[in-house]
């Protein structure tokens, strides 16, 4: 009886282990009837739930506090972008050190909350849309070198893979990926170590300075700064659009070695005869129009002098400057880009005729 009890124990046993084989199978079937095949329902919609939006995650980020805070700034479809679930997007975003050092950049600005004004905000907005790419989610592996892509702001950004990825803006300044592929419900994120600068706002964020304030703020330009104005033309160099040659302090210091002991500075130029001497000579390297390195030709240039010019030769180590002396003048820098014209650094004062007559 004790037998035949234990072999009717078993039995049921495995009579109830079949019958609940059974209800898990056909419980199966119904979840892959109601889900996709090979999950339980409910298991896809957790996974969604896991994930928040670009918006939420950069709001939660510790290291990405500036990038939410300028996001707030703008009232811009962007937001509604990084917000939308149902969009699919790579956004390149900038960490909190990248803000910092763009905003230490800037004469203007010392935080994202200075974009108070509405020009102020589209500026700010547009910086914010060039980090943003809709047609997909670009994972790092997706980003090929070469590779152009097409911003929500319009102009497009380059992509450079050496090892690290890096992305290429209108400054050419690189931007490195430090921390890729974070997978948002709404597409990709990359933090990057810079701030993105589109071109359409460049001018705005970095505006020029003017030719006389360039020559002022240059080491090597100081004694032409000095002579420009010992000279009182200061003023002459913001009214209209140069191009100007300008000495460097070696060339100047060259000057005054052959004139002799009675010039050591610009302000030995005492006389009348002198000080009309000196402008004539700061006037003669300058031309009324804007030259670019690129388009500089074998030729005479007039000068702001009247009836005086100065020629673009071949000198024997290259393109080279004639004045009125015997001696040329060879360029040391080019294409020093200011508000209202260009600086060509040379390694010789130009003496134009008049100046020579003025002087003997």
């Amino acid at each position: 009886m004790l037998l035949m009890g234990i072999s009717m124990a078993i039995g049921c046993s495995k009579g109830n282990d079949v019958v609940e084989d059974v209800e898990k199978e056909i419980s199966k079937e119904e979840g892959q009837a109601d889900g996709a095949e090979g999950e339980t329902p409910g298991e896809e919609a957790a996974d969604d739930e896991a994930l928040v939006s670009a918006a939420e995650f950069i709001q939660s980020e510790d290291s990405l506090t500036i990038a939410a805070e300028a996001l707030k700034t703008i009232d811009d479809a962007l937001v509604e972008k990084l917000s939308d679930e149902n969009g699919k997007l790579t956004f390149f975003v900038p960490s909190n050190k990248a803000f910092t050092e763009f905003l230490a950049s800037l004469k203007a600005y010392t935080d994202v909350l200075d974009f108070d004004e509405d020009l102020e905000k589209e500026i700010l907005a547009q910086v914010l849309k060039y980090h943003a790419v809709i047609d997909g989610a670009n994972f790092s592996t997706e980003l090929s070198n070469g590779s152009i892509l097409q911003t929500l702001q319009s102009e497009e950004i380059k992509i450079t893979v050496d090892g690290d990825v890096y992305i290429i803006d209108t400054t050419e300044i690189h931007a490195q990926i430090t921390t890729a592929d974070i997978e948002v419900a709404n597409g990709v994120l990359h933090i990057i170590d810079k701030v993105l600068i589109p071109e359409a706002v460049l001018e705005a964020l970095f505006p020029k300075s003017s030719l006389i304030d360039l020559v002022n703020e240059s080491d090597d330009l100081s004694m032409f700064a000095n002579a420009i104005a010992e000279a009182g033309l200061e003023t002459r160099f913001n009214d209209g659009d140069y191009t100007v040659f300008a000495p460097t302090n070696t060339a100047i210091e060259t000057l005054f070695k052959v004139l002799g002991d009675d010039y050591n500075s610009f302000q030995d130029f005492s006389s009348i005869l002198e000080k009309q001497a000196l402008k004539e000579i700061i006037l003669g390297h300058a031309v009324e129009q804007v030259i670019v390195r690129n388009d500089l030709n074998v030729g005479e240039l007039p000068t702001l002098i009247s009836g005086d010019s100065i020629e673009v030769v071949e000198g024997a180590g290259g393109m080279a400057l004639q004045d009125a002396s015997d001696d040329q003048a060879h360029f040391v820098e080019f294409d020093i880009e200011a508000s209202n014209g260009i600086i060509h650094t040379i390694d010789k004062i130009l003496i134009p005729q008049k100046a020579l007559l003025l002087l003997n």
